[in-house]
């Protein structure tokens, strides 16, 4: 997912095997391995699903003052101020399907559901191939990394509201807590025990305000 990370109080550093930056707002762009030194009194880190940043960008990027406020929108649940914070980084800013964006709702809500690429296809009226590439084009991402990535994010976040990660692992489609340890240490660099020792907080907003039901 494309990631902003933003210090709080001083400059964060943000380095892979090849290049580092000191900044106080980073943008890194997905699928880049990297590591962060996050100084004293932290740092935000905000992932923007379906954001799609310019082939041509850097893969870490200096941003404006103004970014700091990202997290206070998030918080706000402004989906305003938040829509023009991703169409700054987006290098596609045509409306997302409201049927994928649907499905994106039901994975995050619950990410147990089996939902197969057949499934996909169905709902979205396509024939399977088309549909995944529908997706991905959407979302920024592949129809199984996205499936992985919500039972990540629904795991970390009952974790750290007191649950055994065992069993938010088995509840959230992992086969056992190493399973959900390799996959968490894939994704975010670090084991779910280590990452939630240093996380004060999570919280998970739709890119856009949920669609009402049809009658």
């Amino acid at each position: 997912m494309t990631c902003v990370i933003v210090g709080r109080q001083r400059p964060v550093i943000v380095s892979d095997n090849h290049d580092w930056i000191s900044a106080q707002f980073v943008s890194v762009k997905p699928g880049v391995p990297h590591r962060v030194t996050v100084p004293d009194g932290g740092a935000e880190i905000v992932y923007l699903d379906g954001v799609q940043m310019a082939a041509g960008r850097s893969a870490f990027t200096k941003l404006p003052p103004e970014w700091r406020a990202l997290p206070d929108a998030f918080d706000a649940k402004d989906h305003a101020a938040l829509s023009a914070f991703r169409d700054l980084l987006n290098a596609d800013n045509s409306p997302p399907d409201p049927d994928i964006m649907k499905i994106v709702h039901e994975l995050y809500a619950d990410p147990f559901t089996r939902m197969s690429q057949s499934d996909l296809a169905d709902a979205l009226g396509l024939e399977r191939t088309q549909a995944l590439r529908h997706f991905k084009a959407t979302t920024g991402q592949t129809f199984r990394r996205f499936k992985i990535w919500a039972a990540i994010v629904a795991a970390t976040r009952s974790a750290h509201q007191g649950a055994q990660i065992g069993l938010v692992g088995i509840e959230t489609g992992f086969a056992d807590a190493a399973h959900l340890a390799r996959t968490a240490s894939s994704v975010f660099g670090v084991t779910p025990t280590a990452g939630l020792s240093g996380l004060a907080g999570i919280v998970t907003l739709p890119s856009i305000p949920p669609l009402p039901l049809s009658e």
